[in-house]
């Protein structure tokens, strides 16, 4: 949604936008009941290195517009705790590049 557009300078086209939501939709599905089960963490009770990864990934659609935690209460409770754990400002420190490609 963002970069495909600033590389070619076409928006992207709404059936390519609706095939990846819904890719995404299937892999955040699936993160929530393989990884995160019923666990604070990816491996457990304590923050891992494993979400630590998965969050930076997760966050690059949330800067792009696509907040995909917004309807995931699961997802973005996960999401509250490594930011809890490893604090807010280091959090956003360590998301800040990212979090402003839509000003490129």
């Amino acid at each position: 949604q963002v970069m495909l557009p600033l590389l070619t300078g076409q928006p992207l086209p709404p059936e390519k936008l609706e095939f990846v939501t819904e890719d995404l939709n299937v892999a955040l599905k699936q993160f929530e009941e393989k990884f995160l089960q019923d666990k604070p963490f990816i491996a457990g009770s304590e923050v891992s290195l494993a979400d630590l990864v998965a969050l930076v990934e997760l966050m690059q659609p949330v800067c792009a517009g696509y907040d995909l935690f917004e309807e995931r209460p699961k997802l973005r409770e996960w999401r509250r705790r490594v930011e809890e754990a490893v604090g807010k400002e280091l959090f956003q420190e360590a998301h800040q590049d990212i979090m402003n490609v839509k000003n490129f």
